[in-house]
């Protein structure tokens, strides 16, 4: 079965990304497992597409934003090595999905590493804020595409009362419990990631 699908690209990344109601759909995130949440979506999510002013303006509002927050983080890099403000460092919470935290008692050492850290971030930044300025200068109006697409058959996930992840099998399954997409029948699991999991429960089980 197939269906046509309207496509234009995205003022934020500027990847090709499907449209509802003339802006971006929901895109660029992740989805790791026993992360039960989508990660990293792009913030150019819901927004209008390039093609269109207000699209153009939104890219161009990303520059300043980009500008903004470098002279924020330049600015905590100061306070990290004057002020005693301070040092973080990166942590795993789960399977692909990291998070900062503080450390405690930090050396000079630490206070200039990440420092140095935040000053690089800062002109990465600075740079990004540069192709921002040049897409927006570039911009000519653009209409959407028209494109034909294979409809998706939602995939059946795994679902059991047993108290191993929670029931689930994989990060799909919490949202396919309220959608309906799931079922406690492993042999009609068609999930290849379920299906993975289940043969690993199992293989311990033996």
């Amino acid at each position: 079965m197939t269906k046509t699908q309207l496509r234009a690209t995205c003022p934020a990344c500027f990847a090709v990304q499907a449209l509802r109601s003339g802006c971006l759909v929901e895109h660029g995130y992740r989805r790791p497992q026993d992360w039960h949440q989508n990660v990293g979506t792009c913030n150019g999510t819901g927004q209008p597409h390039f093609g269109t002013k207000a699209g153009r303006d939104y890219t161009a509002f990303i520059a300043g934003r980009l500008r903004v927050q470098a002279d924020n983080v330049e600015q905590e890099a100061v306070a990290v090595v004057t002020e005693n403000a301070p040092v973080l460092a990166t942590k795993r919470v789960a399977f692909g999905v990291n998070s900062e935290v503080v450390v405690d008692n930090p050396t000079a050492r630490d206070r200039e590493q990440y420092a140095a850290r935040l000053r690089q971030r800062a002109g990465n930044m600075r740079k990004q804020a540069v192709e921002y300025d040049a897409l927006a200068a570039g911009w000519v109006p653009t209409e959407p595409v028209a494109v034909t697409v294979e409809t998706k058959t939602a995939l059946l996930h795994w679902r059991t009362q047993q108290r191993w992840h929670g029931g689930k099998a994989c990060a799909g399954s919490a949202m396919a419990a309220h959608k309906g997409a799931m079922t406690s029948e492993t042999e009609n699991v068609t999930c290849p990631k379920c299906r993975a999991l289940i043969a690993t429960l199992r293989t311990r089980s033996a």
